[in-house]
């Protein structure tokens, strides 16, 4: 007999998002990974992303994410959009190998 684990599924809602750019992947989780806002025109205000393969923690303070510490993306859930402010620091790091971060910049 198998137990569900996982939560109920949800989705993001795409309406409040514009994409800016292209649509990127990192898979060089192993350490801290810190995305920067891309120097565009509009600037970007939001990023969607998404923890493919394995799970990722991230922070968004500057404190250092680790594979036990961070708000966590699981592996396959329904992607996140996080808003960017100026104080804002985005780290990311895998909690086991081979996590694959998908992500979109976008207001």
């Amino acid at each position: 007999m198998s137990k569900r684990i996982a939560g109920p599924a949800t989705k993001t809602d795409l309406t409040i998002f514009q994409p800016i750019g292209t649509h990127q992947q990192r898979a060089d989780l192993a350490a801290v990974q810190t995305l920067a806002r891309p120097n565009t025109d509009p600037t970007p205000t939001k990023l969607l992303v998404q923890a493919l393969d394995q799970n990722v923690r991230f922070t968004v303070d500057g404190s250092m994410p680790t594979p036990a510490f961070g708000i966590r993306l699981a592996a396959g859930a329904a992607a996140v959009i996080i808003t960017y402010h100026q104080s804002t620091v985005l780290q990311f790091i895998e909690e086991v190998q081979t996590a694959t971060l998908t992500y979109c910049w976008g207001h």
